[in-house]
This record gives structure tokens, C-alpha cells and sequence, in this order.
């Protein structure tokens, strides 16, 4: 009776793993897939508000350079005008510049405003076509153009212009900063 005794304890022993095993991978299979729903719509939702931070950022970033190169602007501005001034009468001061030199100044100054006009076309255009920072894009639109203008303005030597319009340009960027939410 021994072997049999030891038989049926085995069997018994053998159903009980079986029965425990089944009913934990069970259990672990309900935990799993109720954790990974909430996680899916999270991941969303995160992933709009991070386009959206990054959206800001883009904007804040154009802002900075736009401030920097308006402090600069000025000055260099005025570098030319009182040189080609000087020139005009004949100064033979220390603000007068050969004209090939104000010539450069002016090429590599409009070649400047030329890059900001490029960054900030591609600002509203990254707005245009990304669909979650889309609904933001209206606060943008027309910002390109301004800065075509300041470019052009620029072109005819009309500085002064050129700088109120960026300024302009500055402006809108700043109302569609505070816009994005």
C-alpha cells in the first residue's frame, strides 16, 4: 500500500501545481492588460502636450534671435548711415569708410536679414503642417510676410523700416506665445 499511498500523494501533488500555475498566469494576464489601457490614452495626451511645449519652445527661440539681432540692428544701422554720411562731405574722420567697405557692411546686412526671414518662414510653416500645433497656427499666419517685407524694405537701403516691421514681427510672435496653452 506504500507504493500506492505515494502514487495518489504524487497525482495529488501533480493536479495541485497544475491548478495554482493556471489560476497565477491567469491572474498575471488580468493585471496586464488592465494596466496598458490608461497607459496607451496617456501616451497621447503626452505626446500632443510635448509637440505643443516644443511648439512654444520653436517660438521663444525665434523671439530671442529676433531681440539680439534688433539690439545689433540698430547700431550697425546707424554705423552706416553716419558713414556714408561722412563720406558724402568728404569727413576725413574717424567715421568715414572707404564705400567698398559700406558696401560689404550693407551686403552682409541684408544677407542677415535675409536668414531671419528664412527661420521665420520656416517657424510658420512647421506650424502649418504639424496637425496637433495647427489650431496655433492662425496666431502665425502672415509673420513670413512680414518678414519678406523687412527683407525688401531692407533691399532699398530703408533700414529704418526694415527694423519696424521685424519689430512687428516680434510682436505677433509674442501674442501667439501667449496664445499656445
Amino acid at each position: 500500500m506504500e507504493g500506492g499511498a505515494h502514487l495518489k500523494s504524487a497525482v495529488i501533488l501533480a493536479l495541485a501545481c497544475i491548478v495554482i500555475s493556471a489560476s497565477t498566469s491567469t491572474a498575471q494576464t488580468r493585471r496586464r492588460s488592465s494596466q496598458k489601457r490608461p497607459a496607451a490614452s496617456t501616451t497621447f495626451a503626452e505626446k500632443q502636450q510635448t509637440e505643443i511645449r516644443a511648439g512654444r519652445q520653436q517660438i521663444a527661440g525665434e523671439i530671442k534671435i529676433l531681440s539680439q539681432f534688433l539690439f545689433l540692428f540698430g547700431g550697425i544701422a546707424k554705423g552706416i548711415e553716419t558713414a556714408e554720411q561722412a563720406n558724402r562731405i568728404r569727413e576725413q574722420s574717424s567715421v568715414g569708410m572707404p564705400s567698398t567697405q559700406i558696401e560689404q557692411t550693407k551686403i552682409k546686412f541684408k544677407d542677415s536679414i535675409r536668414n531671419v526671414r528664412v527661420g521665420i518662414e520656416q517657424l510658420e510653416s512647421s506650424f502649418r503642417l504639424n496637425p496637433v500645433l495647427q489650431t496655433y497656427y492662425t496666431n502665425l499666419a502672415g509673420v513670413g510676410k512680414l518678414a519678406q517685407t523687412a527683407e525688401a524694405q531692407a533691399a532699398g537701403n530703408n533700414f529704418d523700416q526694415s527694423a519696424r516691421s521685424l519689430i512687428a514681427v516680434v510682436n505677433r510672435l509674442v501674442d501667439a506665445l501667449v496664445a499656445i496653452r
